[in-house]
């Protein structure tokens, strides 16, 4: 698939500049054209389509294997990135003493799940040190204790952009007899990952960014390894029903990830999710990644003719679709930008661009030009 012909599944390029997929992404038309005949179905020809829709979840779940590089198996559907994470947060056999390693620079969706288990079941968090977003093996190995349990980690930090190695990280985990858990929001849509081969023990992702699906959608990797070890939180579908003795109340789980199925799916965030990802298949992960880090080394490069640097690593090895820098006055700066039709976003004071494969040269030209111009009048 070239550009324009899949800028073509993108309709809002012709009315704006979005680079503000680290936010929220873009809905392409694959997924309005699934979104629609599912609500067409439900709203007149059939209003209970619960098993038509079954075959388009199994296909989303192999998807997503595929995305993975990993069984579908191992994949389930979640509500959002946070209810994910404490699939393992609230599954895990944790014991009084047991700790968690976390990064200090996390977004709070991979913090409040951790930081709950303090007082549920005396378990305690350490931070790893940080500096603007990013950290080393080095700071991660030395904040390892014997009774870390798990390593949480975000594969791409919210504000820096930084990537982090994880087949190092999980190593350093797995030596020290430790679980590496991986936020992936910030990542998956963008950048090519094979969880299989990173040493992933679990992984969860919300698919409203780079994914660009729906909010509300999200789905977990547990590897197979994993997977009897976590409980799950009940209810009527993490094992199989049967549907002519609803009195039965049958305590079997399902023999893989759909264990952690507690009930019935938002079943448009999936359809989505299935559409969206079919699409990113379609166009080719490869090709995905290498617009998406383009785009934002042509993003980074423009701004530093500018006299500003990408805050957290220029090591193009760490590098992600997303760029944050530190200018004068963001907010009146990122005004100026939506008064011209392109998005962006301000976080804890910066500017944070973050482009996908579907944003053109010119539109970032664009962008820059008019950065340029608030620079200097903030100088003058």
């Amino acid at each position: 698939m070239n550009l324009s012909d899949y800028r073509a599944s993108f309709p809002h390029a012709s009315e704006v500049v979005y680079l503000d997929n680290a936010a929220t992404g873009p809905l392409s038309t694959p997924v309005m054209a699934a979104i629609q005949s599912f609500l067409e179905q439900r709203h007149r020809t059939q209003p209970n389509n619960f098993f038509d829709i079954y075959p388009t979840l199994e296909r989303g779940r192999k998807r997503l294997g595929q995305l993975l590089g990993c069984a579908p198996e191992c994949i389930e559907y979640a509500p959002n990135t946070s209810y994910a994470l404490n699939v393992l947060a609230m599954g895990y056999p944790w014991q009084r003493g047991d700790r968690i390693a976390i990064p200090s620079c996390e977004f709070p969706a991979n913090v409040q799940p951790w930081l709950s288990l303090r007082e549920r079941f005396g378990v305690e968090v350490d931070f790893i040190p940080t500096d603007e977003g990013t950290f080393t093996p080095e700071d991660v190995e030395q904040t390892l204790r014997p009774e870390t349990r798990v390593l949480a980690v975000s594969w791409v930090q919210f504000l820096s952009g930084f990537r982090c190695d994880l087949k190092t990280l999980a190593d350093l985990a797995h030596a020290n007899g430790s679980l590496i858990a991986v936020d992936a929001i910030q990542g998956l849509g963008a950048l090519r990952l094979n969880a299989e081969d990173a040493g992933i023990d679990f992984l969860a992702s919300g698919g409203q960014k780079w994914m660009l699906a729906t909010q509300g959608s999200a789905f977990i990797y547990v590897a197979e390894s994993l997977q009897e070890q976590l409980m799950p939180i009940r209810g009527w579908l993490n094992g199989p029903v049967d549907w002519d003795d609803f009195g039965a109340f049958p305590e079997e789980l399902h023999p893989d990830a759909r264990r952690f199925r507690v009930g019935t799916l938002n079943s448009i965030g999936c359809i989505a999710l299935d559409a969206s990802v079919g699409l990113h298949l379609e166009a080719g992960p490869d090709w995905i990644e290498d617009r998406v880090l383009s785009n934002a080394i042509s993003i980074t490069r423009a701004f530093e003719k500018l006299g500003l640097k990408r805050f957290g690593s220029s090591d193009a090895a760490h590098a992600s679709g997303i760029v944050t820098v530190d200018v004068p006055d963001p907010e009146g700066l990122n005004t100026q930008l939506i008064a011209n039709n392109i998005h962006g976003s301000v976080r804890d004071r910066k500017l944070r661009l973050s482009p996908h494969a579907y944003n053109t040269e010119e539109e970032i030209e664009r962008t820059i030009e008019i950065c340029r111009r608030h620079l200097a009048l903030s100088v003058a």
